[in-house]
């Protein structure tokens, strides 16, 4: 059986918490980056809406002036 020298263990314990470490660091970069993403989607979101909103305004207030019109141009016959 092989035997790990006892002065060789702290280095191997110190090149898995440093590995550890480097690893806890990427998800916290990824995790960081996808609540950027999420506020820049949300965003987004919000702009759609508003987007959306002012695109049914526009089409009823064209209903309504194409009523006017067709109102006008019967009373004009």
């Amino acid at each position: 059986m092989l035997q790990t020298p006892q002065a060789d263990i702290p280095d191997v314990e110190s090149l898995v918490q440093g590995a550890m470490h480097t690893k806890l660091q990427v998800i916290r970069a990824e995790r960081d980056r996808l609540r950027w993403e999420l506020v820049d989607i949300r965003a987004e979101l919000t702009d759609h809406r508003e987007l959306q909103s002012e695109l049914a305004q526009t089409r009823a207030r064209i209903v309504s002036q194409d009523r006017e019109i067709a109102r006008l141009s019967t009373t004009q016959d």
